[in-house]
């Protein structure tokens, strides 16, 4: 029997209501919700709704958010330079797979969702599984980066020595090295700063193994979500497509 997959995503209260409350309000209750947010460290924020998890990053990772305060004055020029913009995701992600993942037996993986997702007429947990399980880690990859809308983390243990029963969790080995890849500041000699970009460039060159990492891309599309199977369940509403919420890539049907 195939277990759960965990979503999990990050927001606050300006977020929800330029865009997240769609996340909210076409979810689909069958599968378990973690929401990691920045405010309200005392409560449960009131724009979560109480069949959702919920946790306040800033609380679990101090010294992630430490790293965030200590850059936030560096100038930007776009998104592509703006690594504090998008490192309260890392955060999330990197909290999420830590704690979902590894030798738990609750959930199948981490599915991680950008909070700009709307939700269409979604698979049951068991299909979803099967089509996004194709590696312990699988994207939509592009050309330049990965489009990082959604992010699947498997929770498997790979022996890596047989003789004294050492296992790891790729999902896990990945996540920490994205981490490092900002604590250390090795994230400013890269080109560009944002998450997409990072998270491709640890994946190409730390695990270029075959099996450890997959694309779900169907086809060249700089939106490669809008253009794949997955477009019938979900709409990755992303930059410009916010406002508006949805794409016009996306043509498949809502329920």
């Amino acid at each position: 029997m195939t277990l759960k997959p965990l979503i999990i995503t990050a927001m606050n209260q300006r977020l929800y209501q330029e865009y997240g409350h769609r996340f909210f309000d076409t979810f689909d209750r069958r599968y378990p919700l973690m929401v990691y947010h920045e405010d309200y460290p005392t409560q449960r924020p009131p724009y979560i709704p109480d069949w959702a998890e919920h946790t306040h990053t800033p609380t679990v990772t101090p010294e992630l958010y430490r790293w965030t305060q200590a850059h936030s004055d560096r100038p930007t020029q776009s998104y592509r330079d703006d690594a504090v913009r998008f490192s309260h995701k890392v955060w999330a992600i990197w909290h999420g797979v830590i704690t979902y993942t590894g030798w738990t037996d609750q959930y199948s993986g981490v599915i991680w969702m950008d909070a700009d997702t709307v939700f269409k007429n979604m698979p049951s947990p068991t299909e979803l599984v099967q089509y996004l399980d194709r590696a312990d880690i699988t994207v939509y990859d592009r050309p330049d980066c990965p489009e990082t809308g959604c992010i699947w983390f498997s929770s498997r243990q790979r022996e890596i020595n047989a003789w004294n029963s050492t296992y790891e969790c790729t999902a896990v080995e990945f996540v920490n090295a994205l981490r490092s890849t900002y604590e250390s500041d090795l994230i400013y000699e890269m080109k560009e700063q944002h998450d997409a970009y990072v998270i491709g460039q640890l994946l190409r060159h730390d695990l270029c193994a075959r099996g450890r990492w997959a694309s779900l891309t169907e086809g060249a599309h700089r939106h490669p979500q809008a253009h794949s199977r997955s477009a019938e369940w979900w709409d990755h509403c992303k930059g410009p497509r916010k406002i508006r919420g949805r794409s016009p890539e996306n043509r498949a049907k809502r329920p």
